[in-house]
């Protein structure tokens, strides 16, 4: 049979009847005070841990299970990178400096302004088609139909140094600056040596200077530059520059039209 569990008012009473009953148990009339007082205090124990439980069991203490479960760990946001601000200046590095010629740019008409160099003199290229390069240099000479050979074509212009390219099968292979007839003004090296130009000047200019022998037997001094011999013909007995040459040789050729 279901039977409910007292409550309120009702539980008081109950509590406090319980209660009258043990001290009422509890008078000294038999055995000794202590033992009865034991007694007494356990059962009140009991009573009041049954109430208790009793209280549990009808919600007016909370249980284990009615507890508040501790707050979940809340995860923390990873932290947002900061933005620079659109007004910010934005600091770019500095420029990497382009590389500037050591020499002005050159007059196609003024073969004093046109460069020496492993790839070129002035206007004519080396690896280029004869016909293309040697077109400017009518601005500065004329051509001279006196060499016999097809792949030599030489010009020259009063008081000024003679130019001579040679090809190969239609391709600039060499440029000679210089016939060593005539210490006249001509195109330099960057360094501003060319005809005319001392050993004791080339040795300063140049610390990779090499000593050769020229075809004919003549002294010779190269550098290399761009891949390519820049070569300073010298005569026997003298150590001033009376040819240069540029080419894949280092050896300048003693004949050109022979």
């Amino acid at each position: 049979m279901d039977s409910e569990p007292p409550k309120g008012d009702d539980l008081q009473r109950l509590l406090v009847t319980m209660k009258q009953d043990v001290l009422a148990r509890a008078t000294p009339r038999r055995g000794p005070r202590r033992r009865r007082t034991g007694i007494a205090i356990g059962v009140v124990a009991a009573l009041l841990l049954g109430a208790a439980g009793g209280s549990v069991a009808l919600g007016l203490i909370p249980g284990q299970d009615d507890r508040a479960a501790p707050p979940a760990a809340t995860a923390t946001p990873d932290p947002t990178p900061t933005r620079t601000p659109d007004g910010a200046p934005v600091v770019d590095s500095p420029p990497t400096p382009t590389p500037t010629s050591t020499r002005p740019p050159y007059a196609v008409d003024d073969p004093r302004t046109w460069t020496i160099s492993g790839s070129e003199v002035g206007p004519v290229a080396l690896g280029g088609a004869v016909a293309a390069e040697t077109d400017d240099l009518s601005a500065a000479f004329t051509g001279d139909s006196n060499c016999p050979n097809p792949d030599v074509s030489w010009w020259t212009a009063d008081g000024r140094t003679p130019i001579i390219v040679v090809g190969q099968d239609g391709v600039v292979t060499g440029i000679a600056v210089g016939d060593f007839s005539a210490d006249q003004p001509g195109p330099t090296t960057a360094e501003g040596l060319g005809v005319g130009s001392t050993l004791a000047e080339l040795r300063a200019a140049y610390p990779d200077l090499t000593q050769v022998t020229g075809t004919d037997g003549t002294p010779a001094w190269t550098i290399v530059r761009q891949g390519r011999h820049i070569t300073f013909s010298m005569g026997r007995d003298t150590t001033v520059t009376g040819s240069v040459w540029v080419s894949d040789e280092a050896q300048e050729p003693s004949e050109f039209c022979g």
